[in-house]
C-alpha cells in the first residue's frame, strides 16, 4: 500500500510538469479563460449604468398606458411591462432597479365627487444599488407631478410610495462568471487529457510506460488526479480573481459550489480519455475534440441565456453535460441552492460520467 501511494505522488508529481511543459494546454486552459473573465468583468461594469425599471400595469387604463408610453421615452429609463411576480423575483436577484406598480385605482373616477380618485404608484428600488433606484424614482416623481398638473392643477392626485429592498445585488458578471468556470473545465478535461495523452501515445512513450514495473491503473489515476488538482487551482484562481476584481457575488455555500465543480471536472476527463483512447495521433484529436466542444461551447448557455432558444433546440441542449455543469454552478451562485434542490443537474452529470467513463474504457489503447 505504502509502495502504491509513492508511485501515485512520484507518478502525479511528473504529469503535473508534464503538463505545464504543454503551451496548447496552458493557453486552452488558463490564458483564454482569464482573458474572457477580463472581457466580460468590464463589460459588466461598463453596462451598470443603465436604469432598469419593471412596471405592473394593474389599472390597464388610459391614464396608466399614458404613464407607462411617457416612461418609455425617457431615453435613460429601460422600461419593462412585467407581472406583479416577475418584477418581485427581477428585484431580488438584482435584474432590476425599480420595481414600479400602478395600482388598480390609478385614473379611476369618485363616485361621488365624480373627479380622479387619489391614488398612490408604488416603488421598490433595489438597496444594494440604491443610486439608480433612487435616480428612477425621481424622473418618475417629475412624470406623474407633471400628469398631477395636467389632469387638474393637483399636485397630491397621484403620489409615489418608494421603499427600500434588500436584494443579492446579483449582476451580468455574476450570471457569466459560473458558465466560464464550467468552460474551463470541459477544455481542461478534453483538450488537456487528449493532446497529452496522444501525444505521449504517438511518441510511443506510453507503450514503454506499460513495459515497466509502474502498474497502467496508477499511471492512469495519476494522471486523472493531476488534471483534478490543476482544475480546482485553475477555476480557484478565476474565481478569487472574480471576487477581487469584479465582485462576484456568491450567494451559496462554497463546499457545495466546489463538490459541483469537482463532478465536472471528472465526467469531462472522461471526454478526454475517451478521445486520447481512439485517436491514433494529434490529427485526429483536433477534429475529434471540436466536434464534442464546439456545440456544448455555443448552445449550452454559457455566455448567454438559452430561454431564447426555439423549443426544439432548448429541449435537446437541457441534456448537454456543459449545460448540467452550468445550470448547477449558477443556481447554487446565483439563487443559494443547496445540493439537494439541484437533484436533475447532478443526475444528468452522474449519467453522463457513467456513459463516458464506459465510453474510454472499451476504446482506450496503449499505442
Amino acid at each position: 500500500m505504502n509502495h502504491t501511494f509513492k508511485s501515485l505522488k512520484t507518478l502525479a508529481v511528473a504529469s503535473m510538469k508534464m503538463y505545464y511543459r504543454n503551451r496548447g494546454a496552458i493557453i486552452f486552459t488558463i490564458i483564454f479563460p482569464l482573458a474572457l473573465l477580463a472581457v466580460f468583468g468590464f463589460l459588466s461594469r461598463s453596462n451598470n449604468s443603465s436604469v432598469k425599471v419593471d412596471i405592473t400595469n394593474n389599472a390597464h387604463s388610459d391614464i396608466s398606458q399614458q404613464l407607462i408610453s411617457t416612461l418609455k421615452s425617457i431615453s435613460a429609463l429601460k422600461i419593462n411591462e412585467v407581472s406583479e411576480d416577475t418584477a418581485r423575483t427581477d428585484l431580488g436577484k438584482g435584474n432590476t432597479d425599480l420595481q414600479v406598480i400602478i395600482p388598480a385605482d390609478f385614473g379611476a373616477v369618485d363616485s361621488k365627487t365624480h373627479a380622479l380618485a387619489s391614488t398612490k404608484v408604488i416603488t421598490h428600488f433595489n438597496e444594494g444599488k440604491p443610486q439608480n433606484g433612487q435616480v428612477a424614482n425621481l424622473i418618475i416623481g417629475q412624470v406623474i407631478a407633471g400628469f398631477n398638473s395636467k389632469i387638474n392643477n393637483s399636485p397630491q392626485i397621484i403620489s409615489v410610495d418608494s421603499s427600500g429592498v434588500k436584494t443579492n445585488n446579483l449582476n451580468f458578471f455574476d450570471f457569466i462568471l459560473p458558465g466560464i468556470l464550467a468552460m474551463t473545465i470541459m477544455q481542461l478535461g478534453i483538450f488537456g487529457v487528449s493532446f497529452a495523452f496522444v501525444s505521449l501515445k504517438a511518441s510511443g512513450a506510453l507503450r514503454r510506460i506499460q513495459a515497466t514495473p509502474i502498474h497502467p491503473r496508477n499511471f492512469i489515476l495519476a494522471q486523472a488526479f493531476t488534471r483534478l488538482i490543476i482544475g480546482l487551482i485553475t477555476v480557484g484562481i478565476l474565481l478569487s480573481l472574480g471576487v477581487i476584481f469584479f465582485k462576484f457575488h456568491m450567494i451559496g455555500n462554497y463546499f457545495e459550489f466546489t463538490l459541483v465543480l469537482i463532478l465536472g471536472i471528472l465526467v469531462f476527463l472522461g471526454f478526454g480519455f475517451a478521445i486520447a483512447g481512439y485517436a491514433k495521433d494529434e490529427n485526429q484529436v483536433a477534429p475529434l475534440a471540436n466536434v464534442i466542444q464546439l456545440p456544448m461551447l455555443l448552445l449550452s448557455g454559457i455566455f448567454f441565456s438559452r430561454d431564447a432558444f426555439p423549443h426544439w433546440l432548448k429541449v435537446v441542449t437541457d441534456y448537454f453535460p456543459l449545460t448540467f455543469l452550468a445550470d448547477a454552478l449558477r443556481r447554487i451562485a446565483n439563487e443559494g441552492v443547496h445540493l439537494t434542490q439541484i437533484p436533475l443537474e447532478l443526475l444528468g452529470l452522474g449519467v453522463w460520467g457513467v456513459i463516458i467513463f464506459v465510453v474510454a474504457i472499451n476504446v482506450f489503447r496503449w499505442e
